[in-house]
């Protein structure tokens, strides 16, 4: 039997769920915007490899036998590795300036052709032709760079870039031959050559372009393609100089890191 005192509690119940629905309720957090990602700068680490721009060629004149003999070298252009890293930072718009430092070494051979004077008899000179090997060659580089971002193409970023750069070359330049003769001493032979280091430094040109693949907003892969010269005239021993040409065409790939 339903006595007043529970009917009354019942309608207590019913009237304070009520209110309870009847009152708003709190309106759902808004998401935080996504900040967009503004590119300001980039650095680029690289492996490439450097086609040398030309030959080398030397004259060494040396005194033996109350005579003068020569004693000519070519070095052939070789291909050297290559590891560069550059820093840019965006100036203006898509403008911005780039600094990149490389280091290019390589070790190849050397041709030699010399005339060596005869112990005995004047202007008879023995020709002694040869090859040394082992003779090694580096290059460091500046790069200073004004470059330009083309517009983005989905997670594809190119960027093409020139400005001046400077070499610092250290090359093994061939100083004496060692011939072997045997009386009447009416010929000879090479058997091997003496080298020292000559070093040198100066100005010239970069260009190229810069093709990269983003796989994050901040971080992904690329190819550099360079085009490098300079005309460097190094001291060599003996107060000789020898003009030589740094760079090359470099072409390789690595990281790339946006900021």
């Amino acid at each position: 039997m339903v006595t007043p005192r529970l009917l009354s509690a019942l309608s207590l119940v019913c009237l304070s769920v009520v209110a309870v629905e009847a009152q708003p309720r709190p309106a759902p957090a808004k998401p935080r915007p996504v900040r967009p990602f503004v590119e300001h700068g980039f650095i680029t680490l690289n492996a490439t490899a450097q086609a040398s721009a030309a030959d080398l060629t030397d004259r060494v004149l040396f005194n033996t036998n109350a005579e003068t003999g020569t004693i000519d070298a070519r070095y052939p252009g070789k291909t050297a590795m290559l590891a560069d890293v550059t820093a840019g930072f965006r100036v203006t718009g898509r403008l911005g300036i780039a600094l990149g430092g490389s280091r290019a070494s390589s070790s190849g051979s050397a041709s030699v052709s010399a005339d060596i004077p005869h112990p005995f008899f004047d202007n008879q000179h023995r020709q002694v032709e040869g090859t040394a090997t082992g003779v090694s060659r580096t290059e460091i580089a500046a790069h200073l760079q004004l470059y330009y971002d083309l517009r983005p193409k989905g997670p594809w970023r190119i960027r093409v870039f020139a400005g001046p750069s400077y070499f610092d070359v250290e090359q093994e330049v061939i100083t004496e031959i060692d011939a072997a003769e045997t009386f009447p001493y009416d010929t000879a032979s090479f058997r091997s050559a003496g080298t020292a280091r000559a070093k040198g430094s100066g100005i010239g040109f970069n260009g190229g372009a810069d093709i990269a693949r983003m796989f994050t907003r901040r971080f992904g892969a690329g190819v550099l393609i360079r085009y490098a010269r300079g005309r460097v005239d190094l001291d060599a021993p003996e107060s000789r100089s020898v003009s030589t040409d740094g760079g090359g065409l470099q072409a390789g790939g690595g990281i790339r890191v946006l900021f």
